[in-house]
């Protein structure tokens, strides 16, 4: 695997160079003094990942990523940003796939690139990275949604101070009051009309895949089904999460459904590429370059067809598969539950789907 860095001070160039030997990666480490430096470097072979400083002379971190989105779209683009640099990084929002705060410890930017590149070896057709590579709009993680989950990393934060962060969103904050007042939640017939009542009936967790829907389903892509799509999102986020009690982390099942047919949303491939993978590998790269958990990346990607996995337990593939199959009304593989010995389960998780139905229409 080939990683380019590109920083301006050599020191910290030699620094990691250093660091990555002493931790015995297989890596061919590739070193860059300026944004020129690493074009020219990139014209001599393919990289897999680039990790750039932000502020650099001449060409800084977010135009030398931009340059390297436009010409080597499969290669993956991180930046390193210091907390006093955030204006100037938010430049470079569409064309940087993560961001890594600066200076950063050795284990998160081994991790960060490990995953990365993990993902890619899951996802190895390069048709997929460079179509999800050349999107300009989408591949920004959602923002409120990492706020908010910082948020609730507080143990002291409250509804009130949830509240406050959906406030900053008019969007945002009627989606919560919507859904707050839906069948969904049932209140005792009490209309909610403020957002700390909101959040406190439908719990952080539920509050947190709203935010991570409305982001991602308000994006400007120009589908027509875009309501209809969020709408099928949230039913399979509330039916995964159900699914899994007791056999999986609701919360990653819940995300994990709510995220399994993000794919629908990127253009998708043409041609040859159109017969090797679909909307649920575009979906879990997406996701991937993102940088959420590596078990709802792959959640996202096998949903569709579970029997492509070595066999083993039934965990968050599965879930996501039933309830997603389960949220448009079709039957989940046979072949499969049988395989994973949980056929007996469907009945039951039939009539949850039904009953969801019945309150989302």
């Amino acid at each position: 695997m080939r990683i380019l860095f590109v920083d301006d001070e050599r020191r910290v160039l030699v620094g990691i160079e250093r660091m990555l030997f002493g931790m015995g990666r297989d890596w061919e480490i590739l070193l860059a003094g300026s944004g020129d430096e690493a074009l020219a470097e990139l014209e001599r072979g393919p990289v897999d990942v680039v990790v750039s400083d932000m502020r650099m002379p001449g060409m800084d971190g977010a135009e030398l990523l931009r340059r390297v989105q436009q010409r080597w779209p499969a290669t993956l683009r991180m930046l390193l940003s210091g907390h006093t640099e955030t204006g100037a990084a938010m430049r470079a929002l569409n064309v940087a796939q993560q961001f890594l705060s600066k200076p950063c410890e050795p284990e998160a930017l081994v991790a960060t690139i490990e995953s990365a590149v993990a993902l890619r070896n899951l996802l190895a057709d390069p048709a997929i990275g460079e179509t999800v590579g050349r999107l300009r709009r989408l591949p920004a993680a959602p923002h409120v949604f990492a706020k908010l989950n910082l948020a609730l990393l507080d143990p002291n934060c409250d509804a009130r101070q949830i509240g406050a962060i959906l406030a900053e969103d008019p969007a945002m904050t009627a989606k919560v009051l919507h859904m707050a007042n839906s069948a969904f939640f049932p209140g005792g017939g009490r209309a909610v009309t403020d957002l700390k009542t909101a959040v406190t009936r439908i719990g952080s967790t539920m509050i947190r895949n709203l935010v991570l829907a409305a982001e991602v389903f308000a994006q400007d892509v120009g589908r027509s089904d875009v309501a209809a799509l969020q709408k099928q999102a949230l039913l399979t986020s509330v039916l995964a999460a159900r699914i899994a009690s007791g056999l999986s982390d609701t919360d990653q099942a819940g995300i994990a459904g709510l995220l399994a047919n993000v794919g629908r949303l990127l253009p998708q491939p043409e041609g040859e590429a159109a017969e090797r993978f679909g909307h649920a590998e575009m979906g879990a790269y997406l996701l991937g370059v993102w940088g959420l958990p590596m078990d709802i990346v792959e959640a996202v990607a096998y949903h569709e067809n579970p029997l492509r996995l070595p066999p083993r337990e039934f965990g968050l593939v599965g879930v996501v598969h039933v309830a997603a199959r389960l949220a448009t009304e079709a039957e989940p593989d046979p072949a499969y539950l049988q395989r994973c010995s949980v056929a007996d389960r469907m009945p039951g998780w039939q009539r949850k789907a039904e009953s969801l139905r019945e309150d989302a229409a």
